[in-house]
This record gives structure tokens, C-alpha cells and sequence, in this order.
């Protein structure tokens, strides 16, 4: 039986002597980070955690990110990976949530958990990454993976393919955090499409992390991991510097979301302007995801890269690869400015079945538009203690509706057009409008709000809010600007403030959300960020 733990143990040992990761002091081997994840391993146990229990990670690209990861599944602990830019009140309720027994988070979040551990009965340990223990945490990241531990293989029974290995944190319609549940054969199925897609891999290739590891970025990189590939964790996405490390690393495998990719290929055309193009023989793999991106954008960035770009589909509940559009289907054809093909997702891997289907679940027509769903190995089994969510969106048969409407055309290429749910997605981000909605509320001068997605040249998609205020009252852009920032991570925030006298209802008092969206969209073929 193949579980996460017996991946990583392979890695250790078949890899000992190659390089696994950059850190501070120059490259650890596979050795040091088997040696160091069981360090850790053991110390989290020690700490009284047990084999099931919730480890929420809250922390920039590091070297202790993968060895903690490691150490999490040598020990039978769930992953609980979310974003460091999230605001400390929002780690501690996705902690609350989920039943953590640790919180490993950035300095600047730790007193803001240690604040909130009255709401964290289960919680046993909090670990902030920096500098010394600030007040209210145990232990520091450095104490965490240093020498002086057992570094002999945890003593927990191993566990099987159906345990819960991962949750992934998703906030749907909501706005509330819900943890999709991820089990060890469920990430081997992520794994294997991975492997089945990409270009092979193992020694000698070389991962950069510039996309958070918490997120799609990491999910890609574990492919590479337990094949032998080092990694190189960058803690600020910087794009100069970042094509610069991928020379000076000789890196071949580049994960990011599309607003880095867009980034990253300006800054190469304006050094080909200058005289000095961006040259990378050695990049074999640019997997990209997280949010749409428009034809134009992806010829441009062949044009810098080469064969190598690889967009991949997925959703927490869902995990990519579902779909791809493989680096030969990005090449140009011939009498057309970008190939129709790169407006589509790609096409579903051989271990997902995937249908559009109308109101009824009835798979739609070809080229007829509907919601996707998506079945197989990859899908969560369910939401983390939320039965009723859970029966909403999976069925007994195990289809998953992704609240995404595209349409499947008859050569089997996705197209996505809209989302049915109103989740935003800002430079890979996902931002749902009630969260802003609330954080705005709460200010007295505030009648009513509505929070949508438009149109943005760099993110995508943008924040906007349309407020009404109350009779009496006077509020300014940076209000509430300024709500946001004291609630949520600094990317919730709305870019754009706009008041209005009332906001369009429908007859039976329903706010028309659409219709508020729609304006900023109109002459637009996606209603989806590019």
C-alpha cells in the first residue's frame, strides 16, 4: 500500500547524497531532510499530538516548509496549508474550525492566534517562524527542525490510503472557511496526473517556488519532491530576480499562477528590447493554474519561454491537474494570431471524468454551456465536519459540482466562461464577497454593500464595492478600505469604491448580483478575469 509517508521515505533514501532543498546555509540533501522531518515529526508528538490531528501551516516559501510537510505525513498528521497573506484573526477561525492541535504562522501572525487561543481548545502548540517565541506561542520554527531531536522514524502506525492526509481551505458562497478533505489516495491521484503529464522528472531537475507552496504551486512541486528534484523557496515573488534565479539555478520546473506568468514575461521582453533575452535551455516545465488568462497573454509568453507551458484546472475540492493544455497544444498554428485552443482549460487527464451538464445533470449538448463537474480519485470526499455543504455540491454516485459553467467542445477541449458561484479569483487568489461584505458591514456609516469581481490588467480581477449609506451619515473610499485591511488579508480589499443611492433588487426583494457584475463586464467573451 502507497501512502504519502512511503513516498517520502523512498525520497530519503533513494535520493540521500542529491541535493533536496536551498536553505540559508546552502543545499540540504534528501538525508538532511529525511533526518530533519523526523526531527520534527518527533517533536510534534512529543508535544502531544497524535497521528489525525490538524497542523495548520501558515508560512512563506521556506526550506521548513517541505520539511515540515514531510514531517506530517512520516507521522500520520493532516496538512493544513493556507496562504501567509491571510489575516491572523482569519488563520486562528480556520484553526478553530478544522480542530488544530498546531499552528505553525509567520511572526507577524503569532500574537494575533495567541490572542485568539481561547477560541482553540484542541490547540497544543503554536510555533511562530521568526526570531524568538512571541508572547503566547511555545516554540519557534527554528527549535521545531533543528538537531537534538530523535530523528528515528516516528512510532505511529502507518496510515492508509483512505486517512485524511490534507485539508484544503475553501470558503465557497459562504464566505465561511471549509476544509476539502484530502486522503492519501487522493493526493497519489493529483501525483500520478502530474507525472503522467508533465515531462519526466527526478535528480538533476530543479523546482522554484515563487507561487506559495500553500497552494498550487506546492501541490506541483510534491511531484517533482518525492521523483528526486530540488527545490529553491523564494519568500517574496520579485520578478527580475526570479528570472534570474532560474539562470542562476538552471531551473527546470517554474509553478505559478497567470498574473506571475504575465509579470514575468514583460520583464523579459523589456530586457529583449534591451539587448539582453531572457535565455533558459534548461526549463523544461512552466505549470500554470489558478485563474483564467487570456490567448494573447500565453502567445506572448511562448514567444519568452519556449515549449514549456502546461495549464492545469483544479479547485480544492478538486485537485489539478483535471484538465491540461499541454505545451504542444500552446504552439501557434498556422494564419492565426493565438490558436483558439488557448482559451480553452485544456483537456480532461485519463483518471477524471468530467461532464457539462444543464439544470438537471443532464450532460449538455456539445458546445452548449452548463456547470462542470468532475468525478474520480482526485475529488474530496467530502468538507471537513460539514455534512450538509458537502451533500450540495457532491453526489451519493461522486460527482462534484466545480460551480464553474463552461461548455465541451467535440474535439474535448474545456472552455470555461463563468463561474455560477461568486467567488472572485485576484492573482490567483480566491476572494469571496460576502467575507468583504461583512468586514465592510460593520461599519456604522454603512446601509447596505455588495462586493464584485471586475475587470483588472494585472490581477485579473479586482475588488470592487458598491456601499450605500446610511441617511445621515458620511463615509470615504478609504473607510472603507481601511475596514477591510483591520479584518482580512491586505489582498481582500477592495480596489475600487463606488456609492450608490440604492442597489437593484428583483421582485421578491433578492439583490441581482449579476447585474451589478455584468456592468463592468459588458463586450467581455469570458466573464472570468484574464
Amino acid at each position: 500500500m502507497t501512502t504519502l509517508a512511503t513516498l517520502a521515505r523512498r525520497a530519503h533514501e533513494r535520493f540521500a547524497d542529491r541535493p533536496a532543498i536551498l536553505s540559508g546555509d546552502g543545499w540540504l540533501t534528501f538525508a538532511d531532510l529525511g533526518a530533519a522531518a523526523r526531527r520534527t515529526a518527533n517533536r510534534l508528538l512529543t508535544a502531544g499530538l497524535r497521528p489525525g490531528d490538524r497542523v495548520v501551516m501558515a508560512l512563506d516559501n521556506r526550506p521548513e516548509v517541505l520539511i515540515v510537510e514531510h514531517a506530517l505525513f512520516l507521522s500520520g498528521l493532516v496538512r493544513v496549508a493556507v496562504s501567509s497573506r491571510l489575516h491572523g484573526q482569519e488563520i486562528a477561525t480556520i484553526a478553530a474550525d478544522c480542530g488544530a492541535a498546531a499552528v505553525l504562522c509567520e511572526q507577524t501572525h503569532a500574537e494575533l492566534v495567541a490572542d485568539r487561543r481561547s477560541t482553540l481548545p484542541l490547540l497544543r502548540t503554536l510555533v511562530a517562524a521568526d526570531g524568538g517565541a512571541v508572547a503566547g506561542s511555545d516554540s519557534t520554527l527554528a527549535y521545531l527542525v533543528a538537531p537534538g531531536a530523535s530523528e528515528t522514524a516516528p512510532d505511529v502506525p502507518a496510515p492508509t490510503e483512505d486517512e485524511v492526509a490534507a485539508l484544503m481551505y475553501t470558503s465557497g458562497t459562504t464566505g465561511q472557511p471549509k476544509g476539502a478533505i484530502v486522503t492519501h489516495a487522493g493526493w497519489l491521484a493529483m501525483l500520478r496526473a502530474f507525472w503522467a503529464e508533465l515531462p519526466p522528472s527526478g535528480p538533476g531537475d530543479v523546482v522554484l517556488h515563487v507561487a506559495p507552496m500553500s497552494h498550487f504551486g506546492g501541490s506541483a512541486g510534491s511531484a517533482y519532491t518525492f521523483r528526486g528534484a530540488a527545490v529553491v523557496p523564494v519568500r517574496r515573488f520579485d520578478p527580475p530576480r526570479s528570472l534570474d534565479l532560474v539562470v542562476e539555478h538552471q531551473v527546470s520546473v517554474l509553478p505559478l499562477v497567470p498574473t506571475m506568468l504575465k509579470e514575468l514575461t514583460a520583464v523579459a521582453e523589456r530586457r529583449a528590447e534591451a539587448g539582453t533575452p531572457f535565455r533558459a535551455a534548461h526549463l523544461r516545465a512552466v505549470p500554470y493554474g489558478g485563474s483564467a488568462i487570456s490567448a494573447q497573454a500565453l502567445v506572448r509568453a511562448r514567444e519568452v519561454f519556449g515549449d514549456v507551458l502546461y495549464q492545469c484546472y483544479g479547485l480544492s475540492e478538486a485537485l489539478a491537474p483535471l484538465t491540461v493544455l499541454s505545451a504542444a497544444e500552446h504552439r501557434p498554428v498556422p494564419s492565426a494570431t493565438a490558436p483558439a485552443r488557448l482559451s480553452s482549460a485544456g483537456r480532461p487527464v485519463a483518471e477524471i471524468e468530467l461532464q457539462v451538464v444543464d439544470a438537471d445533470d443532464v450532460p449538455a449538448p456539445v458546445g452548449a454551456p452548463g456547470e462542470v463537474r468532475v468525478r474520480g480519485a482526485a475529488v474530496m470526499p467530502g468538507y471537513w465536519d460539514r455534512p450538509e455543504e458537502t451533500h450540495e455540491v457532491l453526489s451519493a454516485d461522486g460527482w462534484f459540482r466545480t460551480g464553474d459553467l463552461g461548455r465541451l467542445e467535440d474535439d474535448g477541449y474545456l472552455y470555461l466562461v463563468d463561474r455560477r458561484r461568486e467567488v472572485i479569483v485576484s492573482g490567483g487568489f480566491n476572494i469571496y464577497p460576502s467575507e468583504v461584505e461583512r468586514a465592510i458591514a460593520e461599519l456604522d456609516a454603512v446601509q447596505e454593500v455588495v462586493v464584485v469581481g471586475v475587470p483588472h490588467e494585472r490581477w485579473g480581477e479586482a475588488v470592487a464595492a458598491v456601499v450605500v449609506t446610511r441617511p445621515g451619515f458620511t463615509l470615504s473610499d478609504e473607510d472603507v478600505v481601511t475596514a477591510c485591511r483591520e479584518r482580512l488579508a491586505s489582498y481582500k480589499k477592495p480596489l475600487y469604491v463606488e456609492f450608490a443611492t440604492e442597489l437593484p433588487v428583483s421582485g421578491n426583494g433578492k439583490l441581482r448580483r449579476r447585474e451589478i457584475r455584468e456592468r463592468y463586464w459588458a463586450d467581455r467573451a469570458r466573464l472570468v478575469g484574464e
